[in-house]
């Protein structure tokens, strides 16, 4: 899975024109939202969707494989721990959204001591077969 980062122009149907473009290129969007300008969506096929986007004059940031972690959700707290945990050790929390089944996905200013901090987290998502969304 892929973090597609994309700016937004500020124009009503935005959003539409972005989702019915990847749509009609088949790539699903797993998880994600807007904020503000700066979009953050979760696809299985980062390379195409950078392709697509690009092609279509969308302002792409960046493509990047973002953590995934998996929160209990019947155990309230634990998106505090976590963001504890990584600020303890110096890390930055850039981008947290969700996806379609209910996982937490992060970028961070140092993905690979998150990785470490956050390991009791770790689910195995990132395998999982995806679900166009």
């Amino acid at each position: 899975m892929y973090d597609i980062h994309v700016i937004f122009r500020e124009t009503p149907g935005e959003l539409a024109r972005f989702g019915q473009l990847l749509g009609r290129h088949g790539v699903g969007l797993e998880g994600g939202g807007v904020f503000g300008v700066n979009a953050h969506f979760l696809v299985a096929e980062g390379d195409k969707a950078m392709r697509v986007l690009g092609e279509a004059g969308f302002n792409v940031q960046s493509v990047s494989k973002p953590l995934i972690r998996k929160l209990k959700q019947e155990r309230p707290g634990e998106l505090g721990e976590i963001a504890a945990a990584l600020a303890s050790q110096g890390v930055s929390i850039l981008a947290q959204y969700s996806d379609h089944a209910n996982h937490l996905i992060l970028l961070t200013d140092n993905d690979t001591l998150a990785a470490e901090i956050t390991r009791q987290w770790i689910t195995d998502a990132e395998n999982a077969p995806t679900h166009s969304g």
